[in-house]
């Protein structure tokens, strides 16, 4: 029973520890997914914006050249948005990134889970549940 005890202590504190951090220093660095085909995540500082992160993804295909997708992490009135950039580097879609309160899910939110090693980063209430990214570090090349 302590053990249990102890184990539920440990995984709440690594939890808190985990939301204590900024959206930015969640996503900092590289990231890859091995599962059913390889896919990849890079956030880095955006060297034009101080503050801002910029995201880019990569989806490895069989054949061809990869899919690529970017995305920005900044600050707004609310605290953090998250956003889908189009081919011109424009921001086609936003989402507003859910820091531990609550709040309508209308337009959608984005929750961004980054404990330990792992990263997963979710888009829930704009239609249906949309996970961008899932994987593990890695490291930058």
């Amino acid at each position: 029973m302590k053990r249990l005890a102890l184990c539920l202590l440990l995984t709440a504190c690594a939890a808190t520890a985990s939301n204590s951090s900024t959206p930015p220093e969640r996503v900092h660095g590289c990231w890859i997914n091995r599962d059913a085909g390889a896919s990849t995540m890079r956030w880095l500082p955006d060297r034009a914006r101080a503050g801002v992160m910029a995201g880019a993804k990569l989806v490895y295909r069989q054949g061809g050249a990869p899919l690529s997708t970017r995305y920005t992490l900044e600050p707004s009135e609310t605290g953090w948005s998250l956003c889908e950039l189009d081919t011109a580097g424009a921001a086609s879609r936003c989402w507003q990134v859910a820091q531990g309160e609550g709040g309508s899910l209308e337009g959608g939110r984005a929750f961004i889970d980054a404990h330990s090693d792992r990263l997963r980063i979710t888009i829930i209430g704009d239609g249906a549940d949309q996970t961008i990214f899932q994987g593990r570090r890695d490291g930058c090349d």
